[in-house]
């Protein structure tokens, strides 16, 4: 069994896809921090010093083992000269990084690329314009394989 067969069979839970999604929001703040702090070279004691905290607490923000907030977020990227803009996507539009070959990977943006344009439209029931909200999430939503 390879490792994508693996993560498959771990999301395909949903309280495990929500721990998923959730620590795959973590780091991937981590790693746009680290990013912009590599271009501007910009190392964690010269952060910690424009944010007015230790560079233990950046070491720590960095590192998943603590968790950062929104406004921490904000306050990272502001001072290194930028801000971060959100946007959401249904569950069933993006495919795990493990989804893709190996030749495709770096064609998308983060690991992270588009399987399906609209695909609530199939899961909505019949005689409804829009999916229930707060409803299960339907199962062909639950991960999608590109």
């Amino acid at each position: 069994m390879q490792i994508s067969d693996h993560l498959q069979e771990f999301i395909s839970d949903p309280k495990r896809r929500r721990i998923y999604e959730r620590e795959a929001l973590a780091f991937e703040a981590a790693e746009l921090i680290s990013q912009l702090m590599e271009e501007q070279e910009v190392n964690k004691s010269e952060l910690a010093a424009r944010v007015g905290t230790s560079k233990s607490h950046i070491t720590n923000l960095l590192s998943g083992s603590r968790n950062m907030t929104m406004h921490t977020l904000a306050d990272l990227t502001f001072v290194l000269g930028h801000k971060v803009e959100m946007k959401a996507m249904p569950l069933c539009a993006v495919a795990c990084w493990t989804d893709f070959d190996e030749r495709a990977v770096e064609a998308y943006a983060g690991g992270w690329g588009l399987v399906h344009s609209n695909p609530y439209k199939s899961a909505k029931p019949p005689g409804q314009s829009q999916p229930p909200k707060g409803g299960p999430i339907p199962e062909e939503c639950l991960f999608a394989v590109a």
